[in-house]
């Protein structure tokens, strides 16, 4: 599945997408 970053209102990511996301190591989390 792929993510659009441009549309992620309409993309409507469930909460394991989110939690996931959060848990991703992006560099800027300090």
């Amino acid at each position: 599945m792929a993510i659009d970053l441009r549309s992620d209102t309409v993309t409507r990511p469930s909460q394991a997408m989110r939690e996931a996301i959060a848990a991703a190591p992006v560099g800027d989390d300090v």
